[in-house]
């Protein structure tokens, strides 16, 4: 895969928004080189998040189930708009908090790092689904669900995580995985507290959803 540099701008930017964290503030999502998102939208009953990924170049498209769910699925296609490759991915609240994870394992990135966000860096009792498309990676866990996608750039131990932040409530983690000195790229990552999307208010727009199909939220 191609390999992006962060320029100088961005280890600035990634820096300021470190510690505009730090001081308790609630920092808007970065703009991330390479990435555009995620958006959150709701649609058919499903929250729909949408990623896109301006240096990965896919000349095809799929829609593809997302692993151990049974109503849950993501598509990729190329981007029209800004070029590059779009990844959206359709989940389904009840698919989610239903699935039976059973004891389940201790999980880290696909290549063995921590996860950001998660103490000791390892998840424990959850389930990680890798797969090909796009060599992305699915984490379930009772109280988590999350995605990883590496994207292979050299950001020089650059990195930046940031709570997503939707109504005053945090959701969740959005992270740019620092690359490192063993050769591994950096990555995008997306956490999301389960418990939010079970929210009272997010289920009654859940449920008008339903009722108004192929209507955007």
């Amino acid at each position: 895969m191609k390999k992006w540099c962060l320029n100088f701008k961005m280890m600035f930017l990634t820096m300021a928004l470190l510690v505009a964290t730090s001081c308790g503030k609630e920092p808007k999502l970065p703009e991330i080189p390479g990435v555009k998102g995620p958006l959150f939208n709701l649609l058919d009953g499903k929250v729909m998040v949408t990623v896109k990924l301006l240096k990965a170049n896919l000349n095809i498209g799929a829609k593809v189930p997302i692993p151990k769910t049974k109503a849950s699925y993501f598509e990729v296609s190329p981007n029209l708009e800004d070029g590059g490759t779009l990844v959206v991915f359709y989940l389904d609240v009840d698919d989610l908090k239903d699935m039976n994870i059973g004891i389940g394992d201790a999980n880290t990135l696909p290549d063995g790092r921590p996860i950001p966000g998660v103490p000791g860096g390892t998840l424990e009792g959850s389930l990680r689904a890798d797969t090909e498309l796009l060599d992305m990676s699915f984490y379930f866990h009772k109280s988590l669900f999350g995605f990883y996608i590496p994207l292979g750039w050299n950001t020089n131990g650059f990195g930046g995580y940031w709570n997503v932040v939707i109504n005053s409530k945090n959701i969740g983690l959005l992270g740019a995985v620092a690359s490192d000195d063993q050769g591994h790229g950096a990555g995008f990552i997306l956490f999301l507290k389960l418990d939010q999307l079970k929210d009272r208010q997010v289920q009654k727009m859940i449920e008008l959803s339903k009722r108004n199909p192929h209507i955007m939220y």
